[in-house]
């Protein structure tokens, strides 16, 4: 923070950071010597990161990246990849996040949507890709994030940094768990208001050093860990691979006061770890998105942890959008949380009119950290919105206190007979069975028209599906019971955790006498 000596020589205070680089400068301006971003084997300054993103930026623009315009990131969880995101942001490129390990056919399909594409990543990642034995051209720019001569083109530091808050920045492709995933365009602008709401709503400040144990590729790392860091000030920690015992070793190695996981991995560790293993020392807050958070995993990570698990709503288009806190304590009618600073929402009828707290409706948003568009579909677009308000295409209702509570999504209802089934409600039932790890519920359509109920159930042996079956018909509703059980091995899932609804269908059953 600047003294009133310094706010004097100054001039008026400056305008609060639109985007990722004024992040930056803020921190490294205010904290040079403190940690940035700490990855294996590798640790980085406020005033090294600055350094490194600066002269990276020139790197780029010398081999060419800058005349493409877009950037596929092989975006990994290292700092060289976080060098690399922030250099993309200094200079005003389009950046599409890409799981590491993307195939040339996805890359090529990548370059159709978006045109000219240069891919950033790890050199041993680009020599797969360039080595692959494949008879069509790639066609596109291949840019390591890694310094290979290390020494970067000289220039003007401070001329590759005029970006537009508000100009398209992140292209980041949706889950794809309830259909054919887009890609939704973010600005700088949007990125930053959203690691501002976490800073604020817990309290994150420069003291803080937050681990990272979720992907930065997916928005709840990025945002949450990274920008969020940057926002405050605070050190990163980049847990890269995940496993459990990696993850408790950097929790207490680095004094971690800030985790940022998956419920997966929650559940995972808390799985692996012993029931008589300390509690990390300095963990102060655990914040878990990307998917629903059982009970169960919640109950067990509050024991290996010592804290409740903060449960964080949000999607890919609005971003964050409610969330528990510590101060919220614990009781049945929580829900997902209250709705965070500068979040309005909204549960409405069919007709658009507000429904009184306790009824259930289509839940519309507004958020600071919102969208601006689906990358090629005006149409996706225009239906997303109704008078600036973002349907998020959930059910839910809103508690005495305002907390939010979700019911299930809009177009996964089923319609039997003309009576609306919620699938969320029939998997909570088949996941009371002691025998059955993990259930999807869906519609299919019957030969005269109609939809009937059918799960796809992970399960213990030797379960059967009349067991399962009259298990249900004790506790539902004779047109909620499934039709058909489809016992499975494993559900299709994204990085994060979460089933991919859509996919479900496709997965081989298991036979069961």
């Amino acid at each position: 923070m600047a003294t009133a000596s310094e706010s004097r020589t100054d001039g008026p205070a400056r305008p609060a950071p639109a985007t990722l680089h004024e992040l930056l400068g803020t921190a490294a301006r205010a904290r040079p010597q403190a940690v940035a971003v700490r990855g294996e084997g590798t640790v980085l300054t406020y005033d090294e990161l600055h350094d490194k993103v600066r002269a990276t930026a020139r790197r780029f623009t010398a081999l060419g990246v800058t005349e493409h315009g877009t950037a596929g990131l092989l975006l990994e969880n290292t700092p060289d990849s976080v060098v690399a995101l922030l250099a993309a942001a200094r200079l005003g490129l389009r950046v599409v996040p890409l799981e590491p390990g993307t195939p040339r056919s996805q890359l090529m399909a990548a370059r159709e949507k978006l045109g000219p594409l240069s891919v950033v990543g790890h050199a041993a990642r680009l020599a797969a890709l360039d080595g692959a034995n494949d008879p069509d051209p790639l066609d596109c720019a291949l840019v390591p994030v890694e310094d290979p001569g290390g020494h970067a083109p000289s220039g003007d530091a401070e001329s590759d940094g005029v970006t537009a808050p508000d100009a398209p920045f992140l292209h980041q492709y949706t889950s794809g768990s309830t259909g054919e995933p887009k890609v939704a365009v973010h600005t700088q602008r949007n990125l930053v208001n959203g690691g501002d709401i976490y800073a604020r709503s817990y309290g994150i400040t420069q003291d803080d050093r937050i681990l990272a144990a979720v992907p930065l590729l997916h928005s709840f790392g990025l945002v949450a860990g990274l920008v969020t860091a940057l926002r405050a000030g605070a050190e990163l920690v980049l847990l890269g691979r995940f496993t459990p015992a990696r993850l408790l070793r950097a929790l207490d190695e680095h004094a971690c006061t800030v985790l940022v996981a998956a419920p997966m991995a929650y559940d995972l560790t808390t799985r692996a770890a012993g029931a008589t293993s300390s509690v990390p020392r300095a963990l102060r807050l655990c914040l878990s998105s990307g998917a629903a958070l059982p009970a169960a995993v919640a109950q067990r990570a509050k024991v290996r942890l010592g804290l409740d698990i903060q449960q964080v709503y949000g999607c890919t288009e609005a971003g964050v959008i409610a969330a528990r806190r510590p101060e919220d304590g614990t009781g049945a009618d929580l829900g997902v949380g209250r709705p965070m600073p500068g979040v309005r929402v909204r549960v409405v009828d069919e007709r658009g009119d507000e429904v009184p707290h306790g009824e259930e409706g289509a839940l519309l948003v507004r958020t600071p950290a919102m969208f601006t568009h689906y990358l090629g579909h005006a149409d996706a677009t225009r239906r997303a919105f109704a008078d600036g308000w973002y349907l998020t295409g959930d059910v839910a209702r809103l508690g005495p206190e305002g907390h939010l509570h979700l019911v299930g999504r809009k177009d996964s209802f089923i319609n039997v007979g003309g009576k609306k089934v919620n699938p969320l409600e029939v998997e909570q039932v088949l996941l009371a069975h002691p025998s059955v790890v993990e259930a999807v519920v869906r519609g299919e359509t019957t030969d005269d028209g109609g939809e009937r109920v059918r799960a796809s159930v992970v399960a213990r042996p030797p379960l059967s599906s009349t067991e399962l079956t009259s298990h249900c018909r004790a506790r539902l509703l004779p047109h909620q019971v499934p039709a058909e059980v489809d016992f499975v091995a494993s559900l299709p899932k994204s990085p994060m955790g979460k089933v991919r609804r859509a996919a479900v269908r496709a997965a081989p059953a298991v036979r069961r006498s």
